[in-house]
């Protein structure tokens, strides 16, 4: 949070790829919350958004989803 906004990176090692987890996958399913969008490559993506008080949910939902994919039911 800077300024009003918010920025997220999201950066996955060879191992997390390897279970099929994708770095722009997790920004774009965190980025909702927080008013934001984003995008990027399997290893690092960034986003951004313009709604502070959605960062707690946008966590949530990274647990989320690396939960769906390293368990198979994505």
């Amino acid at each position: 949070r800077a300024d009003g906004k918010v920025a997220l990176v999201v950066a996955t090692n060879e191992p997390a790829r390897l279970r099929g987890l994708a770095a722009g996958e997790v920004v774009r399913g965190m980025a909702p919350p927080v008013g934001g969008r984003g995008g990027g490559r399997d290893d690092v993506a960034q986003g951004g958004g313009t709604d502070p008080d959605g960062i707690p949910e946008a966590l949530l939902l990274v647990e989320h989803v690396v939960g769906q994919r390293v368990s198979g039911s994505a």
